[in-house]
């Protein structure tokens, strides 16, 4: 994310209006190459491709349009391209700056490389697309009570900030009114947006803010996507890299003890229909009812 213009060139608006400011070095040069990894995006769908240009080298003029509404999807949406306007608006900026090869990889959950594309922006991007699909969609025939989120390991779950992608994924298989057990170990704490939601006075206000205001450097998007999972579930945060009485402050529940969280999580329930997802940062669960006949 840049602020400095003098760092910055304007290469144009998209069609739906959208300015595109890019690094300065890279629109002057002669060849374009980005580099990137396909991975599952809460937003964009997957990661990789266009993304190195949005956000990767952006002004904040750009991004406080493309992370903002109506651009930015409402709801987590892991695995989903199609009709998703935060890609197409990236995939339009990154046109306009332009893009004459991509090499991205994909990874598995060991962190290995299993795969590299290259070539178009589009589409080698759309290629790697469907090897990462082949090891991140999970179907399931219905959504759970309780569902045990881990984001998979250091450095995703190095602060809170990062561990949110986990949280995302399980709000897409937990049912409304569930409950979502997000394991982190947090070392590095909160995050920037974790002032947003310790001063904000309920999770309504945050989204609120969010809706009139959109995206801000202070990463007021990041505590709308928490504030929307605490919306229509209960959080449960079990981590020693936050104070319980600090993730009270943020509308959740805060253990140390993976054992004690569970206990409270499923204590509300008789026979809760449990789900555990260990690598939850690349998972993209599917509902099968969601899913277009074949």
């Amino acid at each position: 994310m840049l602020i400095d213009k003098n760092t910055l060139t304007y290469m144009g608006k998209t069609k739906r209006g959208m300015p595109v400011y890019v690094n300065r070095y890279y629109a002057e040069a002669s060849l374009k190459i980005l580099t990137g990894l396909i991975t599952p995006h809460q937003s964009a769908g997957f990661s990789g491709g266009r993304k190195s240009v949005v956000p990767g080298i952006s002004g904040i003029e750009t991004l406080q349009t493309h992370h903002s509404f109506p651009i930015r999807p409402e709801e987590a949406v892991m695995g989903i391209i199609e009709n998703n306007v935060f890609h197409e608006e990236a995939v339009a900026a990154a046109r306009l700056a332009g893009a004459d090869f991509i090499l991205n990889v994909i990874k598995n959950y060991r962190n290995e490389v299993v795969a590299a594309v290259a070539g178009d922006l589009e589409e080698a991007h759309m290629h790697g697309v469907s090897i990462c699909e082949k090891s991140w969609v999970r179907k399931f025939d219905k959504a759970y009570d309780v569902v045990f989120v881990s984001p998979g390991s250091y450095p995703k779950d190095i602060d809170l900030h990062q561990s949110q992608k986990a949280l995302a994924v399980a709000e897409q298989i937990t049912k409304p009114g569930g409950t979502i057990v997000l394991v982190a170990e947090c070392s590095h704490g909160i995050g920037k947006f974790g002032a947003i939601m310790k001063r904000a006075a309920s999770v309504d206000v945050i989204i609120k803010d969010f809706r009139e205001q959109g995206f801000s450097a202070d990463h007021s998007s990041k505590a709308y996507m928490v504030a929307r999972a605490i919306k229509k579930h209960r959080v449960i945060l079990v981590t020693t890299g936050i104070a319980p009485a600090e993730v009270a402050e943020m509308f959740m529940e805060g253990y140390t003890s993976l054992d004690e969280a569970a206990q409270a999580a499923l204590s509300a329930y008789e026979q809760p229909a449990i789900l555990c997802i260990p690598y939850a940062g690349e998972c993209i669960p599917v509902l099968a009812s969601t899913m277009p006949a074949e």
